[in-house]
């Protein structure tokens, strides 16, 4: 196994795609092509100064499994039609995963672009559908990784990275079942079951103190 590793910040994911701390610490990204190569060392190093959620993933694991996905923000939301086109791809209007698209394939819909289907015509007679040539969409597709092949054991772990103890303690802290409420009278911290609706305050100097 080589020794090359991503950073994944599993608090910023979006949908189904992993985020990735970026190249020299710009941000993150679900574009694994935008993500930084940290060594085992580095990577351990990392882990160990930093969250709990900025976890080390083996990157020849990550590479194996990547998705091409395209992002709907950077593709016409409107049909596209060119003259002289005979390749073009549809999209599904209103449907998501993060905020990737899903496209027409031979079997239903997928946000996978490598699975999609090419047509000679657009059927514009489905309104559903957002029609444009597959070269647009296709120089705006980027490899990203679905968290749900995510496997700690094998692609963290099992790569030769320790978990620090501070993620291990974290693991093993009980949570708290109640929830913080500041009550919006007098600002004091109220513990409730949920966080919905507040219940009431139990500052008994606080006109919304509960009766």
């Amino acid at each position: 196994m080589k020794n090359r590793f991503y950073l994944s910040c599993q608090r910023d994911n979006v949908g189904g795609n992993m985020a990735f701390h970026g190249q020299n610490g710009q941000g993150y990204h679900t574009n694994i092509d935008k993500a930084h190569v940290y060594t085992r060392e580095e990577a351990q190093r990392a882990w160990e100064l930093g969250r709990d959620f900025d976890v080390p993933i083996s990157a020849d694991h990550v590479d194996t499994l990547t998705v091409w996905r395209v992002d709907h923000q950077y593709i016409p939301c409107e049909n596209l039609l060119v003259d002289g086109c005979d390749q073009y791809v549809a999209f599904v209007k209103g449907s998501w995963n993060g905020n990737d698209v899903y496209w027409l394939t031979d079997y239903r819909t997928s946000d996978d672009f490598s699975k999609v289907k090419v047509f000679s015509q657009p059927d514009l007679s489905d309104t559903e559908l957002v029609w444009m040539p597959y070269s647009v969409a296709n120089e705006q597709k980027r490899r990203t990784f679905d968290v749900s092949n995510y496997s700690p054991r094998k692609m963290t772990q099992g790569a030769g990275i320790k978990i620090p103890g501070h993620v291990k303690r974290a693991k093993n802290r009980k949570k708290n079942p109640l929830c913080r409420i500041n009550c919006p009278d007098c600002g004091r911290i109220n513990w409730q079951e949920h966080d919905y609706h507040f219940e009431g305050c139990r500052n008994m100097d606080c006109e919304a103190r509960r009766f």
